[in-house]
């Protein structure tokens, strides 16, 4: 579960104070918010980084398809004598097959 903060307005009595909930989601975060502490307006609502000395499970699966793309992009430069040659043949052979129906 994540922690999530923001700034949020009590009313005129307490006006605008920094606060924390635990939650999976930010939509779950700002429904804590005004649940528990009755806030009247959200604003910067932002997910806070684990801190703790404890162990964090950071998530890399936004960098799969940058990591894909360089991995194919490498094969293609370091093997660009055998990939041309095939990508030739192979669009010639579908070109052929288009032009077959006439």
């Amino acid at each position: 579960m994540a922690t999530w903060r923001a700034k949020c307005w009590l009313g005129s009595a307490s006006g605008y104070q920094e606060l924390e909930v635990q939650s999976n989601t930010s939509y779950g975060a700002k429904e804590q918010f005004e649940r528990i502490y009755g806030a009247k307006q959200i604003i910067n609502l932002h997910q806070v980084r684990n801190s703790s000395g404890g162990s964090s499970s950071t998530d890399y699966s936004g960098c799969l398809p940058i990591i894909f793309v360089l991995l194919v992009l490498g094969l293609i430069i370091e093997y660009w004598y055998i990939i041309v040659p095939i990508a030739v043949i192979l669009g010639v052979l579908i070109w052929i097959g288009w032009n077959a129906e006439d």
